[in-house]
């Protein structure tokens, strides 16, 4: 990362190098977690909605179980079989009856009808006392479906018929009083057929013990009759609408629901209304089919709802996007720390590089100009550098011995100081087209030049000038050379 950012790149570049990888990790995490979570509280809720709709079916398996039993033992009591003869009354009949609907208090009326549809003995159900019918008040039910579908039956079998509610002299009964028919074929000693045995079952317990086992599903589970028709839903409105020409089934109001619940006996499926779970009662079921013919069916069934689903997923994202958010403002931070932290190393080490470059350069620099001082302070000619108003910058030794001035007197001192007072006026114009036009030049050619000692003597000299330039400012040089003692020569 150091050599990264030696090379140019940015610390921003540099962070998102490290962040991003970290971003992608935690969000797809993130991702991964709060959908598991999700599965999960479904899979939670399925198995207790499961768990809802098997309690549902076992209740009432249960409180049907009884009325099975009973009936099948009604056949076989001697004072039953005595009145089935013929030949006995049936006072021992309604005695037996009466004591069953007040033993139990599971049935709203038991009758004994002939193979003519007549009600030979019938016991009611009055506020939970036995009431026995008067003979002239007993009536013929010849055309009742399930008498009809009873006499159809062999010796020991049983007719079921749907459940529903009970009508009395064509209307439904106020209040609705749920109604289940159980039904057997009776014969004489001589195998003669006389009629059947018709227990009527108060299905309004059973509905509310059904209704107990749901517990906590209580708003979203229903019972159904095999035609999609709610015997028990969470909204009652919806109920018995078969009995009142109300074509509204499940099927109608979702078909796609009722098309999976239809199919199997039992089952789940997820649509776009939600989440169906549901399981078939077969009521009264035996384990030997053939004591039982034409069994009706019904459906339990729990719902819920897309916008209840809905609400893991809102309970779930908030909670994993909390934790993925806090991840990234930490790794976030420490990332930003890992920069500054390499930045400033980085910087650092730039900032020695260059601070060791500069010294080597102004080592390298006080070199040059120690070799170029001793150069010029080595130099037996005299050197000058005069700027462009004619002040001496600079003069060697070699120089100050020759016009006889101390060392670093002539600094800042004139050019003119140097030459005859005759010829300061000419050289004043003199250097003044030398600065104009600079050029590498001997000085004074073909002419005999002098210099003027520090004592007012004047001798001769040879200059060499070169022009230079510093910062934008013109200098020039000289290299200054005393023939006198050529001249002596």
């Amino acid at each position: 990362m150091e050599n990264t950012l030696a090379k140019g790149e940015s610390p921003l570049r540099l962070f998102l190098l490290l962040f991003l990888p970290v971003v992608v990790l935690i969000v797809g995490g993130a991702w991964y977690v709060g959908h598991d979570r999700i599965r999960s509280e479904l899979d939670l809720i399925r198995t207790d909605e499961i768990g809802t709709v098997i309690m549902g079916v076992r209740r009432l398996d249960d409180e049907l179980a009884l009325p099975l039993r009973q009936l099948r033992a009604l056949v076989d009591v001697t004072a039953v079989r005595q009145a089935l003869q013929g030949g006995a009354a049936t006072q021992g009949m309604q005695a037996v009856f009466s004591d069953l609907i007040a033993n139990t208090g599971l049935y709203d009326k038991i009758r004994w009808v002939d193979e003519t549809g007549q009600e030979r003995a019938r016991v009611n159900d009055v506020q939970g006392r036995p009431e026995v019918v008067a003979t002239e008040a007993l009536q013929s039910i010849a055309s009742s479906y399930y008498f009809v579908n009873a006499m159809k039956l062999k010796p020991g079998q049983v007719y079921i018929s749907p459940l529903d509610l009970n009508v009395e002299q064509g209307k439904v009964s106020v209040p609705h009083k749920p109604m289940l028919r159980l039904a057997t074929p009776v014969r004489d000693g001589s195998g003669h057929a006389r009629g059947v045995l018709i227990l009527n079952v108060s299905a309004r317990q059973l509905l509310d013990a059904f209704t107990e086992s749901l517990v906590e599903a209580r708003d979203h589970a229903m019972l159904l009759n095999s035609e999609g028709y709610w015997l028990k839903s969470p909204d009652s409105t919806d109920e018995w609408g078969f009995m009142f020409q109300r074509k509204q089934t499940l099927g109608s109001r979702d078909p796609e629901a009722w098309k999976a619940i239809s199919g199997i006996p039992s089952g789940q499926v997820e649509t776009a209304t939600g989440l169906w779970i549901w399981s078939t009662v077969y009521p009264l079921k035996v384990t030997d089919k053939r004591d039982v013919a034409d069994l009706p069916h019904w459906l339990v069934v729990s719902h819920l709802p897309k916008g209840q689903l809905d609400l893991i997923g809102a309970s779930v994202w908030p909670q994993v996007g909390g934790i993925a958010l806090i991840l990234l403002l930490l790794f976030g931070g420490i990332a930003a720390w890992l920069t500054r932290a390499l930045a400033g190393r980085t910087q650092a080490r730039v900032e020695a590089a260059r601070a060791h470059a500069e010294a080597a350069a102004a080592h390298r620099l006080n070199e040059s100009l120690e070799r170029f001082h001793l150069i010029v302070e080595a130099n037996v000619n005299g050197v000058l550098a005069v700027d462009s108003q004619g002040h001496i910058v600079l003069a060697n030794p070699a120089l100050e011995r020759m016009f006889g001035y101390a060392p670093k007197e002539l600094l800042g001192k004139p050019m003119d100081i140097l030459l005859p007072e005759a010829n300061r006026a000419r050289h004043a114009e003199y250097r003044a087209d030398f600065m104009k036009a600079p050029s590498a030049r001997p000085m004074g050619a073909g002419r005999e030049l002098t210099g003027r000692h520090k004592d007012g003597s004047v001798f001769p000299v040879e200059i060499s000038l070169s022009p230079f330039t510093e910062n934008g400012e013109q200098f020039a040089d000289a290299i200054v050379v005393d023939l006198s003692g050529r001249s002596r020569g």
